[in-house]
Order: C-alpha cells, then structure tokens, then sequence
C-alpha cells in the first residue's frame, strides 16, 4: 500500500525507503527541483538530468540516479515515474504505482498554467496526493499568464522610452530566465546582476537556450531591461542611474510581502499554483486522501475539508516567513 504518510524533516514514505524532498541529508531521497530548499547532499538521490545539472557542486548528492520523464523505474513493490511539474527546468512530479493497484502522487513545487502557448501541466491519477501549498489561502489568484507577461512588456517599454531602466526582481535561478524567455519576443536586451548570472550559464548548459545578455559590472547599461535577485540592491544603484523596480512573483498578491521590497510596481507571474489552479491539481489527480506540504497547508487542507475532500497538513508553518 503507498498511504503511509509521514513528516520528519521532509516527507518519508516508510514502506518505500522513499524520501522526498526531505530538509536533511538522507540514505535516499528524491528531489523535485534544484532551488536550494529542495536540494541537499543525499548519499543517493533520484532526480531529472536536468535538475541534476542545476545543482552546483558543492551541493550535488554524493550519487544518483537520473531518470527521465515519462520513464518507469521499478522501486520495492511498484514503480516510480517522473512527470514534469511545470515550475522550473527539470522540475518534476513523483507517481508511485504500487503492485497492487494503489498509487500516490508526490507534485513537488507545481504550476498548472503556463505562459507562451506551452501545454498546461498534466496531473496523474492517483489515491493519495502530496500537494505542494505555497499560495493556499483564497486571495492568491493570478491572472492569465500571458496577459501579465504582456503588461510587464507595456511596463518595461515606458520605462525605456522615458530613459529610465526597468529592473525586474526575480529570483535568480528559475524564475530570471523563464522571464528573460516570455519577453525576448518584445525584443528586449537583457543585462542580469551579479547574482542571476552564474545560474543563467547553468541554465543554458541544462538545455534551455537563452536570449542574449550581458552581466551587470558597475557601467551603465543603456536601453537593457535589468533582471536582479529581489534582495540587495548596491549593484544596481551603483550603475543604473534612473531606474524602477517591479516584484516579479505570486507574493505581489500579498501586500505586507510585496511592500518589504519596496518595489515601484508588481505583477503575479509566478511559477507556482494560485488557490485555484491548487484546487485543479487536486480535482485532476482524483486523489480521496491530501496531504499539503510548504506554505499555507493549515490553511489549504482546511479549505478541502469544506469541500468534502479528506486533507491534512503535514507540516505547519507560515510561508511568508520561509520566503524571507
């Protein structure tokens, strides 16, 4: 049976010798994604060659096994299949398909909708659903993809025809360069901070080609939309002269969030689920038993409960507080 659940520093699947995604270094352990709360140096690790390739490496595991999607491999008394989770290059889903005929569904950081006419994400089928809830509280409700890349567009135009730099806050690995790639057809020229830089090489390396762009070194960069980490901001007014921030990220839902970062306009691209797309996953997967994990998860589960949906937080904290 895959339906024992567990939290201790990650999620563990007893019956399995299976982690995922665990906080600490464990025998064994899937990771989802290569942004560093999800990454540790396991003494073995299953992820995609492309997660694989993100990790630097002082913080890849010790060994590991790369499995591509869609490819089954055998684990105890069933079987594991990776499915892309849509959040970032090598993201994935983990599907376990036990022997006999139970299955559990593992989605890691998810995003349904994506911008550039690419496919919406697909959701295995399964009986239980371990479901990632960073934006699990109603008001978190993005726009169209597409429409918000648009307006970042618009935004980013005026600032250039007013001389003005438009500086996108990003976070650097992931997010820079799926935004770099939604605006490279409005014929954007790109110059990224010091930070963003080493993670746009990788990224490139990892498969994904990259429009051009130069590295932010201290000289004025006329004309170039300006992507930085949304932390830290001596680079930019070093060398920038005239420019305007805006927060790229789901938390510009979030007022108190956004207002940290004290960002001259926001916009809710994000590269996470919002509420309803959360509540999508869990409809598609077909899943009668929920568990939530990262972000709102009190929050999330007790909205499935309304629902007629039996769902449990499996860990508890406040992801506005982890986000920063």
């Amino acid at each position: 049976m895959t339906r024992e659940v567990v939290w201790d520093h990650g999620v563990s699947l007893p019956g399995h010798r299976l982690w995922l995604d665990p906080l600490v270094v464990r025998s064994f352990a899937f990771i989802s994604h290569a942004h560093t709360d999800h990454a540790r140096r396991h003494k073995e690790a299953l992820l995609t060659p492309q997660t694989l390739a993100l990790i630097p490496d002082g913080r890849r595991p010790r060994g590991w096994r790369m499995l591509g999607y869609g490819e089954p491999m055998r684990r105890g008394e069933g079987k594991v299949t990776l499915h892309s989770a849509g959040h970032m290059l090598g993201s994935a889903q983990l599907h376990f398909e036990h022997d006999d005929g139970s299955s559990l569904l593992y989605t890691g950081d998810i995003k349904l909708r994506q911008a550039r006419a690419v496919p919406e994400t697909f959701v295995p089928k399964a009986n239980v659903l371990i479901l990632e809830s960073t934006y699990g509280r109603p008001h978190f409700r993005f726009g169209d993809p597409d429409s918000t890349v648009e307006a970042i567009a618009l935004w980013c135009r005026r600032a250039l025809d007013g001389n003005v730099t438009p500086v996108l806050l990003c976070h650097a690995l992931g997010k820079t360069e799926e935004v770099m790639l939604a605006l490279a057809p409005y014929g954007f020229e790109f110059a990224l901070e010091k930070r963003c830089a080493p993670c746009a090489r990788d990224y490139a390396a990892a498969g994904r080609p990259l429009p051009p762009w130069v590295e932010l070194n201290g000289d004025p960069v006329p004309g170039r939309v300006v992507i930085a980490p949304p932390v830290g901001k001596d680079e930019i007014r070093r060398c920038l002269g005239r420019y305007r921030t805006a927060l790229i990220s789901g938390w510009a839902k979030d007022a108190e969030f956004a207002r940290l970062f004290g960002a001259d306009a926001t916009f809710d691209l994000s590269d996470h689920c919002d509420f309803d797309e959360l509540m999508d996953v869990v409809e598609r997967s077909g899943a009668d038993q929920v568990y939530t994990v990262h972000g709102y998860t009190e929050d999330f589960a007790r909205s499935l409960r309304k629902r007629g949906v039996r769902a449990w937080a499996l860990e508890k904290n406040e992801q506005l507080a982890l986000a920063l």
